[in-house]
């Protein structure tokens, strides 16, 4: 069976829907040579062919991101696409594929974190993601902290809770007072709400 014909693209379907439901098939599926076929049009000339397929991985990776991450090479080299769209999936997939592959994701940490500072909100959001997920492990940690702190310090107001949320999870027992020192020092600057859930962070942390 070729599925490169149930992508949006070939359905005439300006949703995301057939991406999705193609996505959680493979995904449910295991459907590795599925995946395999769609992974091929990533470089594809068609921009809405190539954007249907990326669509398609990083969805199915959201089910078993261990499913992606023989696709890791092309991803780290969408992340220099021109076209942001690639861009902010690619980052998406690398985000997935650090809950289940760190190593991998972190050899290109530094590419990241110029991601995170330059790219577009999506991009800025997930590469922090792939950051927490790789701080989540012990072997990284050490070597992430600093950079953990730093992106919480130079996050925008409007992202600072949310940030916080996702980062509490993974900050140690011996660095939590420095992390709640951080979110304190910004509360005058957030809104009532953003202040009330960085006051639940601070409190599930002391």
């Amino acid at each position: 069976m070729t599925y490169i014909k149930e992508i949006a693209y070939y359905k005439d379907d300006r949703s995301e829907v057939p991406n999705r439901d193609l996505a959680k098939k493979l995904a449910n599926d295991n459907n590795k040579e599925g995946l395999d076929e769609i992974s091929n049009y990533l470089m594809d000339k068609n921009k809405s062919i190539a954007s249907d397929c990326l669509k398609v991985l990083y969805e199915a990776s959201y089910i078993n991101p261990a499913l992606i991450v023989d696709y890791f090479d092309t991803f780290k080299t969408l992340l220099n696409s021109k076209n942001n769209r690639m861009v902010w999936g690619a980052m998406i997939a690398i985000s997935s594929i650090a809950t289940v592959g760190p190593e991998k994701v972190y050899e290109i940490r530094n590419l990241i974190l110029n991601k995170i500072e330059k790219g577009t909100v999506i991009t800025n959001v997930h590469g922090v993601y792939a950051i927490i997920h790789m701080a989540a492990y012990d072997v990284y940690y050490p070597e992430l902290k600093e950079t953990l702190f730093e992106l919480q310090k130079k996050c925008r107001p409007v992202d600072f809770a949310k940030r916080a949320e996702s980062m509490k999870a993974v900050i140690r027992l011996e660095d939590r007072e420095s992390f709640v020192s951080l979110l304190e020092s910004r509360k005058s600057e957030l809104s009532k709400a953003a202040q009330k859930r960085v006051q639940k962070v601070v409190k599930s942390l002391t």
